[in-house]
């Protein structure tokens, strides 16, 4: 039992003034007002004591009220439920419960009991959070905009129950998904699609009609500003969609944004095109909140379900009315006090990601300068010591989101007066590893006597990221690499473990199978972390290649030493170089 539980909870010998006193202390301290747990040693549940049992025993005999103790005020044997139940499992199970006490107790149910196998009290639930559950649970959910965001949590609301409307402006996807076709790779999500496809999941190029719960998960781009060669965030595809909701709410629709953009834009943009459009007030008919998406790809059907969900609104009603579609898809709700801290989290988290990676990849510019392997540096720093653990550097920072939000929030910083920040500072140190990376190694092709007319390159690992695995080309360095070394007239080609060989051509790229192509490659360039890789029997691969091959392991995933024994070779890292060449280092 919870210490917080146990303030309200006393024995069966308890004076009734020990009850009023836990009665009248849980509204301090957060809990459900109006109930008292009476538990035995063992902390096992015996009975509750509620408002209306004090009143009853108080009205059958006043002249004893100073003698009642926690026994004689209880009703013993009170419905509970396995802490293990979902919301729904407890509403599809409360009817027969309540059916079981008789009229009596139907009328009077106003907290839920969770209990753990022991039967020991683990959560108290007010009556009203599940009926706001019942009735969300019918409401008919829109989300538009069925990229990774709005896909994932489009389905995982399906697989909760609701119905769920799943709007795209491309009509390539909706045909996909019709077709029961993933465009994303995500564990376990083909089998989703496939089991609520036309069940409880409906995509479609048009809005319904009667969606009462509108999600917007759209695009926030960045474009570079020709003034200032600054990229800034470019909101059509949020007006565009708040423009669409408008003209389908009703007094009493829920609208949630969960696209990344700039603080203020909820409120100062998209609730002015809603009430515009609709001819309601936004707090008064219809809710407004914002409750970003932090899930990371390779892992959004978990992460959805583990994550805390934040969620701020343009009232307390939105803000709850929003917790009533999200408390049974994840078991944390926080709560923060305005829309506006709400789109302050996502950037929060993106943009001190950005940052910190930014500081170990400028380490592994130093390193360069000094030959020093800044892995092993780092790691000897991060080795035992308590406090503030430095990131391992890597080729850059790429995909949909890091790219893009230090751009988002260098705008908020703007606004509030900041020209110069930390946001813009660490995004140009991550964008200038690519140069970085491309021009190591050309240096060192040229150093050795390799011309691009007879060198082929296998760039290996072009999705954005590794681990957690995705296919997703979107903004990755390690594709940026490889494209800008076939600029420069190298013969490159590429390699990854889980995008398709078409995504590779189509971002123009020859597609090359691994076992195939080691054999001509002089110089193998592993670009990304994914376990296919590290998993390589890599000393005998490097035998494979032709004589003096370069291995460029931008990170760290291979012990030099192993590579450098297997046959004479130059190991290159990020920041420095090791060869076997003649035996003699460089």
């Amino acid at each position: 039992m919870s210490q917080l539980l146990e303030s309200i909870t006393v024995r069966a010998t308890d004076s009734i003034d020990t009850v009023l006193r836990c009665q009248s202390s849980a509204v301090d301290r957060g809990l459900p007002a109006g109930i008292v747990i009476v538990s035995d040693s063992e902390n096992q549940v015996e009975g509750v004591i509620t408002d209306g049992d004090i009143r009853r025993a108080l009205i059958k005999d006043i002249s004893r009220a100073h003698k009642l103790t926690a026994a004689d005020l209880m009703t013993q044997n009170p419905i509970t439920f396995p802490d293990t139940f979902s919301y729904r499992q407890i509403i599809d199970a409360l009817p027969q419960r309540l059916s079981e006490r008789g009229r009596r107790s139907r009328k009077f149910l106003g907290k839920v009991l969770m209990v753990n196998e022991k039967n020991q009290a683990t959560r108290v639930i007010n009556y009203h959070e599940l009926w706001e559950q019942r009735v969300a649970s019918h409401r008919h959910v829109v989300v538009l905009g069925l990229g990774y965001v709005g896909l994932t949590l489009a389905l995982e609301l399906s697989r909760e129950g609701f119905r769920v409307t799943g709007v795209d402006v491309s009509q390539d996807r909706i045909a996909k998904l019709k077709n029961n076709e993933s465009y994303v790779h995500e564990i376990g999500l083909p089998e989703l699609l496939r089991d609520q496809l036309n069940r409880n999941f409906f995509p479609t190029t048009q809005m319904p009609e009667d969606g009462d719960v509108f999600i917007v998960s759209v695009g926030t781009p960045v474009l570079q500003e020709s003034e200032s060669g600054i990229p800034k965030p470019q909101l059509s595809q949020i007006t565009s969609a708040a423009t669409m909701v408008g003209k389908s709410l009703k007094p009493g629709s829920l609208v949630i944004l969960r696209s990344t953009v700039p603080v203020g834009c909820t409120r100062d943009i998209v609730i002015p095109i809603l009430e515009q459009t609709s001819e309601l007030k936004a707090g008064r008919d219809f809710h407004v909140s914002f409750a970003p998406e932090r899930t990371v790809e390779g892992k959004a059907l978990r992460e959805l379900r583990t994550l805390p969900q934040v969620i701020g609104g343009i009232n307390k009603d939105s803000v709850e009315a929003t917790a009533a579609l999200f408390r049974d898809l994840t078991p944390m709700l926080v709560r923060v006090d305005s829309l506006e801290s709400a789109e302050l989290v996502k950037l929060i988290n993106n943009t001190f990601r950005d940052l910190v990676f930014s500081y170990a990849n400028q380490l592994a510019q130093i390193g360069a300068h000094f030959n020093i392997d800044v892995v092993d540096v780092i790691r000897a720093a991060n080795h035992g010591y308590p406090r503030d653990k430095v990131p391992l550097p890597s080729p850059g920072v790429g995909g949909p989101c890091l790219t893009k939000d230090p751009y988002i929030m260098h705008e908020v910083s703007k606004r509030a007066g900041i020209e110069s920040t930390l946001f813009l500072q660490g995004r140009v140190i991550n964008e200038s590893m690519c140069g970085t990376v491309a021009d190591s190694l050309l240096e060192k092709l040229k150093s050795q006597g390799y011309d691009s007319g007879n060198t082929k390159i296998l760039a290996c690992g072009l999705a954005f990221k590794g681990e957690p695995e995705t296919g997703d080309l979107r903004s990755s360095t390690g594709a940026e690499i490889a494209l800008d070394l076939k600029a420069r007239g190298w013969n490159v080609v590429g390699h990854d473990p889980v995008a398709s060989a078409e995504d590779i051509r189509q971002i123009g790229l020859e597609a090359a199978e691994f076992d195939d192509a080691i054999g001509e490659a002089a110089v193998l360039l592993v670009l990304n972390n994914h376990r296919f890789y590290r998993n390589l029997d890599i000393a005998k691969f490097v035998r494979q290649m032709p004589e003096r091959p370069i291995i460029f392991d931008t990170w760290h995933i291979f012990e030099p030493d192993l590579i450098l024994d297997s046959k004479p070779c130059t190991y290159m890292g990020l920041g420095f170089t090791r060869s076997s060449l003649d035996h003699t280092d460089p």
